[in-house]
Parts: C-alpha cells; sequence; structure tokens
C-alpha cells in the first residue's frame, strides 16, 4: 500500500493506494450503454461475484467502453470493508479517496502508448513486496492476478497465462511489457520469460510517480459514508466560503452605496448652498427690476399727467373760471372753479369727454352762490382717466 499527500489527482489530497492483490478484480460485459443502469448492474455484480452481504464489502468500477454492439465493458473491484477500515485505522489522516493500483496502472500505459491498439500485451508490474499480472488486448484488459510476497515470478506468470487461455475467445499473448524499479535485475526475469514465452520483451524502469499523474479515476474504494462525510465537510466549508464571500459582497456594496450617499449628500449641499446664493440674486435682481419698472412707469405717468393736466387747460372756456387741478392715485382728474353761465359748465362738460385721455366724466356737485350781487356757479368735475 502507498499513500500519498498532495494536490495533484483531482479527486483528493490525501490518496491510499492499494495493490492489485487486496482487492478481487473482474472484467464483465453488462447488457447496457446507460450510466444509471451499468451502475446498478455492477453493485448487483459485485454481491454476486463475493460471498459477503452487501454491507460486508466496497465496491467500485470503471467503465473502460463498448466493444459489443449494446454492451459495456466495467473493470469492476471488489474488497471487503474490514480491510479498508483496518488499513484507515492504521492511517494517522484519513485519506480522502481509495484507489486500485490496477487502475492507474492501466491508465498510465494508455497515458505512455505503451498499451497499443494492434497488439495483445503481457503487462506485468513488479513493486518490492509485491507483483501484477495483467493482458491487455489492445485498449482493453481482459485479466488481471496480484502477487503478494517473493513468489517464484516466472511460474506465476506461466500459470496466469494459462488461466488466460483457458477462455477460448482469448488471443495469443504477442508481446510483454516488464515495469520494474530501478534496483531490479532484469537479466534473471528476461531469461525466464524468454525461456516460456517467443516474444519480445521490453523494459521500462517505472520512475515516475503514479501520484502525480493527473489521471480520470473512477474507482474509489473508500465507503461511502467516508465520503458522504467527506462531502458534508466539504459543503460546509463551501457553504460557510460562500456566506463569508457573499457578506464581503454585500458588505462591499453597502460601503459603496453610503459612500455614494454621503457624496451625494455633500453635492447636494454644495448646490443647495449656491441655489440660495442664487436665489438671493435672483430676489435682489426681481427687486431691481420691479423699483426700475416702477420709476419707469412714475416717469411714464409723470408725462402722461403732464399731458393730461395741458389737455384740460387748453379745453377750458374763458367762460369758466379754473380754481385748480387735483390729480389722485387712482387717475382721477379734478377741475375746480366757478362760472357765471351754468351752460358754459356743461360745454366744458361735453369737452372733456371728447378728450382722448378720459374714460368718463361727471359732476360731483354744482352749486350755486353770489358774490358781489353777482350769481356764481361753483362746481367739481371729475375726469376718469382709466
Amino acid at each position: 500500500m502507498r499513500m500519498f499527500a498532495g494536490n495533484k489527482l483531482k479527486e483528493s489530497k490525501e490518496v491510499l493506494i492499494i495493490p492489485r492483490y487486496l482487492a478481487a478484480l473482474r472484467f464483465i460485459e453488462l447488457p447496457s450503454l446507460d450510466a444509471s443502469e451499468i451502475k446498478s448492474m455492477a453493485e448487483f455484480q459485485a454481491i454476486k461475484e463475493w460471498p459477503y452481504a452487501r454491507e460486508e464489502i466496497v465496491a467500485g468500477f470503471r467503465n473502460i467502453g463498448s466493444y459489443k454492439k449494446g454492451h459495456s465493458c466495467i473493470m469492476l473491484a471488489i474488497i471487503k470493508r474490514q480491510q479498508i477500515e483496518e488499513m484507515i485505522a492504521r492511517r494517522k489522516a484519513r485519506p480522502d479517496s481509495i484507489r486500485l493500483e490496477t487502475e492507474l496502472l492501466y491508465l498510465h500505459l494508455l497515458k505512455k502508448g505503451i498499451a497499443r491498439r494492434s497488439k495483445v500485451s503481457l503487462i506485468i508490474n513488479i513493486q518490492k513486496d509485491y507483483s501484477e499480472i495483467m493482458i491487455i488486448d489492445g485498449m482493453r484488459p481482459v485479466f488481471s492476478r496480484g502477487l503478494s510476497g517473493q513468489k517464484t515470478l516466472s511460474e506465476e506468470v506461466n500459470k496466469s497465462v494459462i488461466s488466460y487461455k483457458a477462455d477460448r475467445n482469448n488471443k495469443e499473448v504477442e508481446d510483454a511489457v516488464i515495469m520494474h524499479s530501478l534496483s531490479l535485475n532484469t537479466e534473471n526475469i528476461k531469461a525466464c520469460l524468454e525461456a516460456l514465452f517467443q516474444i519480445p520483451i521490453n523494459f521500462y524502469e517505472d520512475k515516475l510517480d503514479l501520484n502525480i499523474l493527473e489521471l480520470p479515476l473512477e474507482i474509489d474504494l473508500l465507503p461511502k459514508e467516508y465520503i458522504d462525510e467527506r462531502f458534508n465537510k466539504e459543503n460546509t466549508k463551501q457553504v460557510f466560503l460562500t456566506y463569508f464571500l457573499l457578506f464581503i459582497v454585500i458588505f462591499m456594496l453597502a460601503s459603496f452605496f453610503i459612500f455614494k450617499i454621503q457624496e451625494k449628500n455633500k453635492t447636494i449641499l454644495v448646490f443647495s448652498e449656491k441655489t440660495e446664493k442664487m436665489q438671493e440674486e435672483v430676489d435682489q435682481l426681481n427687486t431691481f427690476l420691479k423699483k426700475t419698472k416702477l420709476l419707469k412707469y412714475r416717469e411714464g405717468e409723470g408725462k402722461r399727467v403732464i399731458d393730461i393736466l395741458k389737455e384740460c387747460c387748453e379745453l377750458v372756456p374763458q367762460e369758466i373760471f379754473l380754481a385748480g387741478l387735483d390729480y389722485d392715485e387712482k387717475g382721477i382728474l379734478y377741475c375746480k372753479g366757478m362760472s357765471r353761465n351754468t351752460g358754459s359748465i356743461f360745454n366744458f362738460i361735453k369737452v372733456l369727454e371728447k378728450s382722448k385721455y378720459f374714460k368718463k366724466v361727471e359732476v360731483k356737485y354744482a352749486t350755486k352762490k353770489e358774490i358781489g350781487n353777482q350769481e356764481f356757479t361753483d362746481f367739481n368735475i371729475g375726469c376718469f382717466t382709466y
């Protein structure tokens, strides 16, 4: 088993990789292309292949692809739950996922182009304490066997090939690929394999740590409740982060709006002060205009009064003695005087009525009185200019 701590694998940070010999592995064709149906069939096959209750096992699968019309080929991995619990208990940190090395090896072979479409290859992955034998038909793995301890490799390879050939539908192995560490003595292995098979043998030093490959892994043997617990923790963190970011956004927006409102209030205050100042100036200007207008009016009215008085004096008959003229604010000209002849007063009224300055002419009073044994008529005539 290998434990990796890192962030290169997409699903998790703490990854436990278990070797092939600890898990049961089956390559099965299922009569469906639908993902949900394949998942249900895989769960059923796991119970069928393993003589334990469903709650006593942990299963995972990888959909390898469709190699037969209407069918899907899966890599089904099964392991006892007790084994998983013991592995987790021995670790200081609980893994975020548990991966099967067989899937990692298969994806590594595809990525590096070691597995080829045109050949059936025998893959032997040799590690310090265990080994794995895999046969890949083109791009499709069809056989896998795990070995623990220091067993005689040539004998185990021979047994595996015999087991593989037991299915008459399987094709002949065309070449062999040996994945090994730097310290492995390859000459002895090569001699043993060449004695068993008349096929080309290729050796690859396993320099690349499988953990750093960004591979699309599908098999996860971590029990569901651990996955749910991890998901809930991640979801809680995500919710907290979301609310925290939302709070930050709301705070920033509130600060922005408060700043804008303060700026707006300052602008309104400045504008209001300028408006008040302008209003004062406008009021002063209006007062000045009114005074100017009043002066112009009075100037015009003064000229008009002079013209009216001049007109009135020119219209006075010789028989009438004009004692005084009085012009009030209502635009009424009062003509006061006396005459020996009453008829001359009425003639004067008629003449005044014809003037363009007077709208109406009426007698306010006419009183007879004697002065020096002579009779006079004292009168007051009102001439309305408006």
